[in-house]
Order: C-alpha cells, then structure tokens, then sequence
C-alpha cells in the first residue's frame, strides 16, 4: 500500500515538473537555435557565438565544483563529481563515466572550443575570458552560481536537473525531436555555415566534434540526473515546490543566456548586411 501510494505521489509531481520544468521556454523556445538551425548565420555572429559560448563552458567548472561542494548525499557528490571532472579533461569510458579514464589537457571543454574556433583565427586567450563576456551572459552565469551554490539541498539539486534535461533534451526519442535539441540545432546550423561562408570560398569549415560529442554524451547526464530525482524524492525532507523553484531558477537564467545571443545576432545581421 505505502509503494502504491509512493508511486501516486511521484506520478503527480512527475507531471507538476512536466509543466514548470519541462515546458519552460529556454527549452522549448530557444530562439537563437531555432535560428541559428536555418544555417544563415554570418562569420561575426558565429564568432559572438562561439566566444559567449566559451565563456559558459569555462565558468562552468567552477559553477559546477560547488554543485559538488554542495551535495547532500554520496551518490549526487559521485554524479557531480563525474560531470566536473569530464568538463575538465577527464574522457568518459565505455560505462560512460570518468572514473578510471585519463586526463589530458587538450580534453577540457574550453580547450576543445578553442581548438573549434581556429578556423576563425581567434586570440585563444580571449575565448572564456570574463571580459568577453556581454552583460546576459555575465547575468546568466552569477544566478546559475547562485542556484549551483545554494545552501538549500533542494534548490542546487532541482537547478542541476533543470540545466542537464535542458542539455539532453529530446535526445534518443526519435528524430523529430531531437532536431528540437539545442546541440543538434548548432550542428545544423554550423554545417550550413561551413557550406556557405567556408568551403564555397576555399576557406577552413569549423569542426563540429565538440557538439557531436556533447549530442552524443548527454542523455548519460540527462539519465543520471533523473536518477538522482528519484533518490532525492524518497528524502524525508523531500520538498516540491523548492526543487522546482531550483530548476526554474536555473532555466530562467539559461533563458537570459540565450536572448542575449538572439539579441546580438539581430544587431550583428543589421552591421554586417551585405559582408560575408
């Protein structure tokens, strides 16, 4: 009886995460990506892009080590722990996760971004740097530290599901919905942007294996967090409306992210109108 009424009561907080979490615009109304998937971006817009990028990746890691700082119990300490460290250079095994594997600098996620943007001729010291960063990124990146950081177990947890389902959203469920996924959108986008702006003109095309490869790793981090969903429900000191509040605060902050982007490109199309 306990387990039935366990499971009714997941069944309606499942749905209630559905609505807040699931439905929120920085999922489901991305428009940059929508955009960026036509593949008519320019050579400035892409280079905003992937500068506003890299700045998120790098400042990420030290988002993320407070993630794990801020665990409540070992297994979300182990979870956290497997994403900070892939961030940083550690490859993930055929089980999909670090432990075991080697590190090797030219890994970490803001390394494989400058290796992305070469093809660009851009200064490397200037991708992931603070003050490269536009005020939406600067704003997205303090309020994901502050729902990261929190010292509210529910909050921290409920924001990291929010940004790893965002993340790996769509992804194994068929192809129609995964072209609704944020890294398949780039990859489109980029593909046509190597066919239009680079190969036609005899010019090096961006590598696209650093989104590949994100496309590919995360539905491991999308199921691991929905793991931990389940653990952190059965806690006694369980509560809803804070774990959605964390997701929602984390997504409201991707959603200033991603608006600061469409914003730019639509001033970086009006400057550069009529320039390949």
């Amino acid at each position: 009886m306990q387990s039935n009424a366990r499971h009714k009561r997941f069944d309606a907080f499942w749905k209630k995460v559905e609505l807040k979490v699931h439905r929120h615009q920085a999922i489901k109304n991305n428009r940059f990506c929508i955009w960026f998937s036509r593949g008519e971006a320019n050579t400035a817009q892409v280079i905003h892009f992937l500068e506003q990028f890299a700045v998120f990746s790098k400042h990420f890691v030290p988002i993320q080590a407070k993630r794990v700082a801020r665990a409540t119990n070992l297994e979300s300490e182990k979870l956290a722990r497997h994403i900070l460290v892939n961030e940083s250079g550690v490859r993930l095994g055929p089980d999909k996760t670090p432990e075991n594997q080697t590190f090797r600098t030219e890994w970490a996620h803001i390394e494989w971004l400058r290796q992305t943007a070469a093809p660009l001729k851009l200064d490397p010291e200037r991708l992931g740097n603070w003050r490269t960063a536009t005020p939406p990124t600067r704003r997205f990146l303090v309020e994901l530290e502050k729902a990261y950081g929190s010292l509210n177990w529910l909050i921290a947890t409920g924001a990291s599901y929010g940004i790893e389902t965002w993340a790996a959203w769509g992804i194994g469920k068929g192809e129609e919905a995964e072209s609704k996924n944020f890294w398949k959108q780039l990859i489109i986008g980029l593909k046509g942007y190597n066919e239009t702006q680079r190969l036609l003109y005899g010019l090096e095309p961006i590598p696209l294996g650093f989104f590949e490869y994100h496309f590919e790793l995360e539905t491991g981090h999308g199921e691991n967090v929905y793991g931990e969903l389940l653990k952190s429900f059965s806690h006694p000191d369980f509560d809803e409306a804070t774990f959605i509040e964390g997701g929602r605060r984390a997504l409201d902050a991707l959603y200033i992210f991603w608006e600061g982007l469409n914003s730019a490109r639509k001033a970086l199309t009006v400057r550069t109108r009529g320039v390949r």
